[in-house]
C-alpha cells in the first residue's frame, strides 16, 4: 500500500498542476459558460485562481479512493490537502505582493505548484494515521462545504481582496 500512495502523491501532483495549467483557460474556451464557470478560473481574482488547483485536486481525490480501497482516512486526506490550497495559495500571494508591490507571475506558478505539492504530503501523512471514521465523516461535510463556497462565491463574491481581480503588472 505504501508503494501506491506514493505513486498517487507523485502522479496528484504533477496531474493537479498539469490540470490546473489547463483549467486555467476553460472559461473562456467555453465561451463563459456558466456551468464551466463554476468549476474553472472566470476572472483573475485570487479565489478564482484556487480551483485551478482545487478542482483537479478533487477528481483525482476521487479516483484515487477508487484506485487506493483500503487507504485510511481518504475523505479526510482530501479534505486537508484541499484546506492546505485554499489557505496557503492566498496568503503567499498576498504576503509577497505586499512586500513587493505587484504580482509577479513566475512567482505566482511558483506558489500554486508548492502549495500542490504541500497539500499532496499532508495527504500523504494523514493516509499513514489510524482509521477515523468519524473525522472522514466530517471531511465530507467540509468537502461539500468547500464546494458550495466556490460555486456561491463565484457568481456572488463578497466584497472583500480574496474576490477583486488581480492584474499582473
Amino acid at each position: 500500500m505504501t508503494r501506491n500512495l506514493k505513486t498517487f502523491t507523485a502522479l496528484g501532483v504533477i496531474l493537479t498542476t498539469v490540470f490546473g495549467a489547463l483549467f486555467h483557460f476553460v472559461y473562456k474556451w467555453s465561451g463563459n459558460n456558466f456551468i464551466a464557470g463554476l468549476l474553472f478560473a472566470t476572472n483573475e481574482s485570487v479565489w478564482e485562481h484556487i480551483k485551478l488547483a482545487l478542482f483537479p485536486m478533487m477528481i483525482i481525490f476521487f479516483f484515487g479512493s477508487i484506485y487506493l480501497k483500503g487507504a485510511n482516512n481518504f475523505a479526510q486526506a482530501a479534505f486537508c490537502a484541499m484546506l492546505t490550497v485554499i489557505i496557503l495559495i492566498p496568503l503567499a500571494f498576498f504576503a509577497y505582493t505586499s512586500a513587493i508591490g505587484k504580482s509577479v507571475l513566475p512567482m505566482d506558478i511558483s506558489i500554486f505548484i508548492f502549495s500542490i505539492i504541500l497539500a499532496y504530503l499532508v495527504a500523504y501523512r494523514i493516509f499513514g494515521t489510524p482509521k477515523r471514521p468519524l473525522l472522514n465523516i466530517i471531511s465530507l461535510v467540509g468537502v461539500a462545504v468547500i464546494v458550495v463556497c466556490f460555486f456561491t462565491f463565484t457568481y456572488f463574491p463578497p466584497d472583500f481582496i480574496l474576490f477583486k481581480e488581480i492584474h499582473l503588472q
